[in-house]
């Protein structure tokens, strides 16, 4: 019995790595874009729903409440396709598979007791893939070490781009880099085609380190931070100190030392923070003015489709209203993308988590969770990003499940904390 104990334990972390791995591949991994590349995102995507249904399949115990979510949760996306304002064929890979297999995904792991194990497998990919970045950036992009360097090609909005590949395993990219403060600067995007797709890749394992893991482990952290310093994303910097600012104030607050003589200046410092980088984005390009109109952009197609938006994934409603300054057809404001292509009725699906822990006391744990993959999606467009979709699958799956019990994430008792 042991022996087939410890099979089905590798062939569990062996589908979590795979799990995490398809996740990254299906969103714009540098892999997906170079020239030659023949394997289309939505293959990835395909065969994330195929392990998703084969694990719940092999699972031998079910229980009425995740059957029944699941099947509500398919139900709400097909009454979405049905009155979708765009073809649904033509966008069912960016909208009910990757929900679907998420959902599937977690739902099987959490019940076999496996979360931990998913998000463990996360968060490792995670470090190993920041290490590595740091090194080829320290030692290829900034000393100009020829480490297995290989110029080539990649196509992004249809156009190619010339890129330095070291080893496959590190892209620096040109079009990527930014002028601050008059200064050329060189931005550590790892094997993705920009900084947002990496800077929410390392975020998400940030999250996981400081809120669902039980020891805190330093020199992990620090690392994922100074990778992020590194992406130069004003949008990284101030999420990753929002982040360790609410890993330390829910400490404080579990040990009963909260003291607004440390909250106030914690805070004061993270707004003089945000302060300084809107001024950085403001004199170093046009990112501020493109994030205002995406705002105004979404906002105007929202009020043309409010309740069911302009289609899932059918961005070409929004980019033809682009001003005509923009020097990209990139969006960028998640939350307003989100409304304008998939209505208040889609969005429900993505906000319902965050007021649940926000009101119901015995989800409160799950708060500071809940608040910074909300800030994600407010200010990035990765609605349709799988790596995100996992995040909030297993935010779902913690919303109506308490995780407390099988240390799924950090012990901590609201109540207990609400006496001290």
């Amino acid at each position: 019995m042991k022996s087939v104990k410890s099979a089905g334990d590798r062939f569990l972390a062996a589908a979590a790595y795979l799990i995490v791995i398809l996740a990254v591949m299906s969103t714009t991994v540098m892999w997906n874009y170079l020239k030659g590349a023949f394997i289309p995102i939505g293959t990835y995507r395909y065969l994330l729903l195929g392990i998703g249904v084969f694990l719940f399949l092999i699972t031998n115990s079910y229980n009425f409440k995740d059957l029944s979510f699941i099947i509500l949760t398919v139900c709400y996306l097909l009454v979405f396709i049905f009155f979708s304002q765009a073809n649904p064929f033509k966008y069912f890979s960016n909208f009910c598979m990757p929900l679907t297999a998420a959902l599937l995904i977690v739902f099987v792991y959490c019940r076999q007791n496996q979360g931990q194990l998913l998000l463990d497998s996360y968060a490792n990919i995670v470090l190993i893939a920041a290490a590595v970045s740091l090194f080829f950036y320290v030692f290829g992009s900034i000393l100009g070490l020829k480490l297995g360097a290989v110029n080539t090609v990649y196509y992004w909005a249809n156009n190619p781009h010339f890129t330095t590949s070291y080893c496959y395993l590190y892209f620096h990219q040109p079009l990527q880099d930014q002028m601050y403060l008059g200064h050329h600067v060189i931005r550590n995007t790892g094997i993705f085609t920009e900084a947002p797709g990496y800077t929410l890749f390392l975020l998400n394992g940030l999250i996981i380190e400081l809120f669902v893991k039980k020891s805190k482990t330093f020199w992990r952290i620090g690392l994922i931070l100074v990778t992020l310093l590194t992406t130069l994303s004003a949008t990284a910097i101030l999420l990753g100190a929002l982040a360790v600012l609410l890993a330390f104030l829910q400490h404080l607050h579990a040990q009963g030392k909260l003291n607004l003589k440390i909250v106030i200046p914690g805070i004061v410092l993270l707004l003089l923070l945000g302060i300084v980088v809107i001024h950085i984005r403001k004199s170093g390009g046009s990112s501020y003015s493109v994030r205002v109109d995406d705002l105004r952009i979404g906002l105007t197609v929202w009020s043309r489709h409010p309740v069911f938006g302009a289609g899932f994934g059918n961005e070409s409603a929004l980019i033809k209203l682009f001003a005509f300054h923009r020097a990209n057809n990139g969006l960028s404001m998640g939350l307003t993308t989100l409304l304008a292509t998939g209505g208040l009725y889609l969005a429900l699906y993505f906000l319902v988590p965050f007021f649940v822990t926000l009101f119901a006391p015995t989800r409160r744990y799950l708060l500071p969770i809940s608040a910074l993959l909300l800030l994600e999606i407010i200010i990035s467009n990765i609605s349709t990003n799988q790596v995100y979709l996992l995040a909030m699958a297993f935010l779902w799956f913690a919303v109506l499940n308490d995780l407390r019990e099988p240390e799924a994430f950090i012990e901590y008792d609201y109540y207990a904390s609400q006496k001290l």
